[in-house]
């Protein structure tokens, strides 16, 4: 299970870095259009299609199964913030499922949406050429995959914590959102 539990993180600091890089391709992008624009009138042409539809797809969904690793997903403690951490723990496992289901769904409808679009080849007018865009449908379903799979991981990883009192690697830490306890 180490060796999953690698995999995985490796993946996961892969695609975090393949979204920061389109978060620094897309400031270096707009910031030559706008240095062109304003110093020689000549703004690169696309420039708004681009961005919207390579460079914020990658930075918005690169990073999610890095976020679902980290497990620092968005979470509201109204009515946990006073539970014992193993009470958490149990809750946190008893709806992983949900959260494994939803992003395995993310992954598949958006699997059977590239699959389609690769097909037709999907492009995005950007007035003076056609933009290929069919490739960053690949980017949301790959990445909603490995997030989902990264769930998985956790929950059994959480069973194994909550039945043995051990982690895969061996520690007895909880890991809930930021803390280790």
């Amino acid at each position: 299970m180490l060796t999953i539990d690698r995999a995985l993180r490796w993946l996961a600091t892969a695609a975090l870095w393949a979204g920061a890089v389109a978060i620094l391709a897309m400031m270096a992008h707009v910031t030559a259009d706008v240095l062109l624009k304003v110093t020689v009138s000549a703004p690169i042409m696309g420039t708004l299609e681009i961005v919207s539809f390579i460079y914020m797809v990658g930075c918005t969904f690169l990073p999610l199964a890095h976020v679902q690793l980290s497990r620092a997903f968005i979470v509201v403690e109204l009515f946990t913030q006073n539970l014992k951490p193993r009470a958490v723990l149990i809750l946190e496992t008893a709806l992983a499922p949900l959260g494994i289901f939803y992003l395995g769904m993310l992954a598949v409808m958006g699997a059977i949406r590239a699959w389609d679009k690769t097909g037709l080849g999907e492009t995005q007018d950007a007035t003076y050429f056609e933009l290929p865009v069919w490739p960053m449908r690949w980017v949301l379903a790959i990445s909603c995959g490995l997030a989902a799979i990264i769930a998985l991981y956790q929950m059994l990883d959480d069973l194994k914590l909550l039945r043995s009192g051990r982690r895969y690697d061996g520690s007895t830490a909880m890991r809930l959102g930021d803390h280790t306890i």
